[in-house]
């Protein structure tokens, strides 16, 4: 396994540069329930010939991914070249939330709580650790998950449209709900978000940030 190492990592890493998220990964190589990635993402299995095909086929360097070390070839630089406009999406992405931490340490004087990246339907597909804990549910169980069912039900409508609608024009949308915590509680929550619309392929995303209001109990 040593010759392994942090294999998983690795692999994260080129799925979410050159595809966003694993779901989309999954689609592109055909692989039909994102769940059977879970043991290689985790490091708890090594990826076999058949899943090593739909990397290579994706474009992957598979010695990079597997050993560490790159395959310099001109078809590597050719794949460089597409995913660049992926980094810069997510470069764009980070950039971004930083630009929001620092809107809501000067308006509310705190830093936020939790932070999600949505997908364009508004799924929580990656970076749900920190809302799971935010909610006190236990880790993994809010992925895949609607964000919208998390709002309390009297404004779960107007949430879901007001996110909707966002044309993704710059300005952060700033707004205070209930969200449904781990034990079936609503919970008070202040929270705003930013409508990315400059994916590639016309898609959405959207960078979530959340605290808990003042009132909450």
């Amino acid at each position: 396994m040593d010759i392994y190492k942090d294999f998983n990592f690795r692999l994260r890493e080129y799925i979410l540069k050159k595809h966003g998220s694993v779901s989309a990964f999954c689609r592109a190589a055909g692989i039909k329930y994102p769940a059977q990635m879970t043991p290689y993402l985790k490091g708890e299995s090594i990826p076999g010939k058949k899943m090593l095909e739909k990397l290579a086929n994706d474009g992957a360097d598979i010695d990079w991914i597997m050993h560490g070390k790159r395959h310099r070839t001109l078809a590597g630089m050719g794949t460089r070249l597409m995913t660049s406009g992926y980094k810069v999406e997510m470069e764009q992405i980070m950039r971004r939330m930083r630009l929001l931490c620092q809107q809501m340490d000067e308006a509310l004087s705190a830093s936020f709580d939790a932070y999600a990246v949505l997908s364009g339907d508004l799924v929580l597909e990656e970076f749900t650790s920190s809302f799971e804990k935010f909610l006190g549910y236990a880790p993994g169980a809010l992925k895949g998950t609607l964000f919208t069912a998390l709002i309390h039900p009297d404004e779960r409508k107007s949430v879901r449209e007001q996110m909707i609608s966002d044309n993704g024009n710059g300005a952060a949308s700033d707004l205070s709900c209930r969200m449904q915590a781990a034990d079936g509680s609503y919970v008070p929550v202040d929270w705003c978000f930013y409508c990315n619309c400059g994916m590639s392929n016309d898609r959405k995303e959207y960078v979530v940030l959340a605290s808990m209001a003042d009132d909450a109990s």
